[in-house]
C-alpha cells in the first residue's frame, strides 16, 4: 500500500462511528426476520442504504418477500465491489425462551458483545458494510468504482419437500439468485458470513437426498418384521453408517473431509401405533468438495443402495431422489480479491488471516457460478466463553471489537480495489 492510499485509509478509519455501528446492528436484530418473513428487515436496510447515499430499491422475489439492493456509484475508472448479506435468520421468535442469544431483541452486554437472533448470522455483517461505506464518504474520499450492498432473502439452508411447502421453506439462495440476475453485479463480492475473520475462497456444495424404503400398511395384528418399512430401513441406515467415513476420507483435500449427515427420518404415525407404515423415509445431507457436482454424490448413494438391494432383496423398490442440488465453487488463493483481503487484514490487524475451506454452504457459490468472484469473510464467529464457531448454549452474538476490526479491513479493500479520484 503506497503512502497516498495509506493516508486515505487512515482518514476513513478515523471516521468510523462505534456508537453508530452498535445502534445499527441492534436495530436490525430487533426486527424479526425468519425465512419467508423478510419484508420488514428489507425495508429497514433499504432505508439505511438510502440514508448512506446509495441508490437503493426493494426487489420483490415473491410471497411478500424482498431483497434490499443499493449501489453507490463511483466516479468511474475503478472496479466495483459488492457486499452480500442474508436478511433471514436461522430461527425465529419461537426460540426466544432459550436465552438472550435467541431473542429477536438485541442485548448489549458489557459494552462489548451484542446478543440476539441474527447478530451472528448475519445482521452484524450488514452493519459493518454500511458503517465502512459511511466512513469513506465522511472522509470525503471519492472512489472510482461502485460499492454495491445487497441484503437478500432466503439464504438459510432450507428447502421444500413433501408437505413442507411455502416461503418459510424457500432458502438456499433464492434471494441472491434473483439479485444477481436483476442488477446486483460487480467485479468482486465479499460475503460477511461468520468466519471469525477467516478468508474462505473455497466453498463446499451440498446434495440433499431422500431415500424411501417401501413397506406394507397393515394392522399390528397381522404385521410382520420383514415387511415393516421401519425395520427394513435399519439395513439402509447401517450401510450409510459404514459408507460415511469412507466417503469423507476418499474425498478429502488438504486435510479437510466433507461431512455427511443423516438429517431426518420419517415413518408411521405416532398417534396411531396400531398400524405399520407403508414407507420409511431417510434424508441425507451430503457435502461435496468445490470441484464436485451434485450428480456425483447422488450416483454414489444410488450405487450404495443398488448393492445393498442385491444383498437384501426385501429392500427391492427402495427409491433415491435429490431435492437439493447446490454445487460448490472456489477461486484461487492467489486471486486478486483474496490477495487484497489478506494484505489489508495483515496491515490493519498485524498478522495474516487464516485462509481455508468450510463445510457450510453460502451464497458465495452462487456468485461464483454467475461469474462474480466471491469469498466469505466476516467478523462474527467468536464465542464469548472462548473458541470460534457457534455456541448452541449461548446463542447468537457478535463482538463489537471484531466488527470494528473488520471495518478497517473493508475500508482498505474498498479503497484499493475501487481506486480513488483524490
Amino acid at each position: 500500500m503506497n503512502n497516498k492510499t495509506s493516508e486515505l485509509v487512515r482518514r476513513a478509519i478515523d471516521q468510523v462511528d462505534r456508537d453508530r455501528l452498535i445502534k445499527l446492528v441492534m436495530d436490525l436484530v430487533d426486527i424479526p426476520s425468519p425465512t419467508g418473513q423478510e419484508v420488514d428487515i428489507a425495508r429497514a436496510v433499504r432505508d439505511q442504504l438510502q440514508a448512506a447515499g446509495f441508490d437503493a430499491i426493494l426487489q420483490p422475489i415473491g410471497d411478500n418477500r424482498y431483497n434490499a439492493l443499493g449501489r453507490l456509484q463511483g466516479q468511474g475508472g475503478g472496479k466495483s465491489v459488492m457486499f452480500n448479506g442474508h436478511l433471514d435468520t436461522s430461527f425465529g421468535p419461537e426460540l426466544a425462551n432459550r436465552g438472550i442469544g435467541y431473542q429477536c431483541k438485541a442485548t448489549l452486554l458489557d459494552d462489548e458483545w451484542i446478543y440476539g437472533m441474527g447478530s451472528f448470522n448475519m445482521k452484524s455483517a450488514m452493519g459493518t458494510y454500511i458503517v465502512a461505506t459511511e466512513a469513506i464518504r465522511k472522509a470525503g474520499i471519492k472512489l472510482g468504482g461502485d460499492i454495491v450492498i445487497v441484503g437478500v432473502a432466503g439464504e438459510i439452508e432450507k428447502a421444500p419437500v413433501n408437505e413442507y411447502e411455502g416461503s418459510q421453506f424457500q432458502g438456499y439462495g433464492v434471494g441472491t439468485k434473483y439479485a444477481i440476475t436483476h442488477g446486483a453485479i460487480a467485479d468482486f463480492c465479499i460475503v460477511g458470513e461468520p468466519t471469525n475473520m477467516k478468508v474462505v475462497p473455497r466453498h463446499c456444495g451440498t446434495t440433499w437426498i431422500k431415500i424411501t424404503v417401501p413397506g406394507r400398511l397393515i394392522h399390528t395384528a397381522w404385521s410382520d418384521m420383514e415387511s415393516n418399512a421401519i425395520n427394513k430401513a435399519r439395513e439402509v441406515l447401517s450401510a450409510i453408517h459404514h459408507w460415511i467415513p469412507e466417503y469423507s476420507k476418499r474425498h478429502s483435500v488438504d486435510g479437510f473431509q466433507p461431512p455427511v449427515n443423516v438429517s431426518a427420518i420419517e415413518g408411521g404415525w405416532s398417534w396411531r401405533g396400531a398400524r405399520t407404515p407403508d414407507d420409511c423415509r431417510i434424508y441425507l445431507d451430503v457435502r461435496t468438495l468445490p470441484d464436485s457436482l451434485p450428480i456425483a454424490a447422488y450416483n454414489e448413494v444410488r450405487e450404495l443402495l443398488s448393492n445393498l438391494i442385491k444383498a437384501h432383496p426385501e429392500l427391492a423398490g427402495t427409491k433415491t431422489e435429490v431435492y437439493v442440488s447446490a454445487p460448490g465453487t472456489s477461486i484461487p488463493d492467489d486471486h486478486e480479491l483474496v490477495r487484497t483481503i489478506v494484505s489489508a487484514h495483515t496491515e490493519q490487524l498485524g498478522k495474516p488471516p487464516e485462509v481455508g475451506i468450510e463445510a457450510w454452504f453460502g451464497d458465495t457459490a452462487h456468485m461464483n457460478r454467475y461469474g462474480i468472484p466471491a469469498v466469505n469473510y466476516g467478523s462474527a464467529g467468536r464465542i464469548q466463553s472462548g473458541g470460534d464457531g457457534f455456541s448452541v448454549r449461548q446463542g447468537e452474538a457478535v463482538h463489537i471489537g471484531d466488527m470494528l476490526s473488520i471495518i478497517k479491513v473493508y475500508i482498505q479493500v474498498l479503497i484499493t480495489l475501487c481506486g480513488t479520484c483524490d
